[in-house]
């Protein structure tokens, strides 16, 4: 999910390829479109997302619809199986902006279900449990860096598996149209007795006024809800139009 209000000035912001959000939006009648490699490996197995489909779509200037979806390949002991994973439909409202170096707050409401019919949560490419994310995103211009952090709530359709996330991250545009991010997030337990964290670093550089490559590599530090991750990466280009 996305990024920044006008695309002239690249700054330190949240969204692929980073796990950690902002307050950011496309624009009025703008498309932001984030096409993503995804790579997760935890012990025995490999889970792709080729690709990863984001597609952002601003109206007004602050408030955006998300439709996110991945195609996933799953590669373990019991062979490669393919098919599309959970879909995510969002809405992210900018409901304070003092403008570029000042802060800036949004709410984003995201519901993450798999699609009518599909069976792929039985193969292990999706999860069968209806979530809704009640997130917040935060930003603010530091001077030498642009700081973004976002908390939120993840109700389940499943009993006793809501749970909390979180993330902050720190970037600066090194030169104009290329920048440069570092990123801590963390997921936990409902009761906040267990938890994943999550280390992530990550750099977008425009190839023209339309078009962005976005990569990034992270792992797990410490992982309490599930098998750890030795690697999570993302290699993918937005469209801008």
């Amino acid at each position: 999910m996305l990024s920044v209000a006008g695309l002239t000035r690249l700054a330190a912001q949240g969204g692929p390829p980073m796990i950690t959000d902002d307050p950011g939006t496309p624009g009025d009648k703008q498309w932001e479109i984030n096409l993503g490699w995804t790579d997760q490996r935890v012990a025995g197995s490999t889970l792709y997302g080729l690709p990863l489909l984001d597609a952002n779509y601003g109206i007004g200037d602050r408030i955006e619809i998300t439709y996110e979806a991945p195609w996933a390949i799953l590669k373990d002991a019991a062979g490669t199986q393919s098919g599309p994973g959970d879909s995510l439909i969002g809405v992210k409202w900018r409901f304070y902006d003092a403008g570029e170096h000042g802060w800036q707050a949004s709410v984003y409401p995201q519901l993450t279900f798999l699609d009518p019919g599909s069976h792929d949560d039985r193969r292990g490419l999706a999860d069968s449990a209806t979530t809704l994310l009640l997130p917040f995103e935060v930003e603010k211009d530091l001077g030498p860096v642009q700081m973004n952090f976002d908390f939120g709530h993840v109700f389940s359709s499943k009993a006793g598996e809501d749970s909390w996330m979180g993330g902050i991250i720190f970037g600066r545009e090194v030169v104009k149209g290329w920048e440069l991010d570092a990123e801590t997030h963390v997921n936990a337990s409902n009761t906040l007795n267990r938890s994943e964290w999550i280390i992530n670093a990550g750099t977008r550089i425009d190839l023209s006024e339309h078009v962005t490559l976005m990569i990034a590599l992270g792992r797990d530090l410490r992982n309490q809800l599930g098998p750890s991750a030795s690697l999570l990466s993302y290699l993918g280009f937005q469209f801008r139009f």
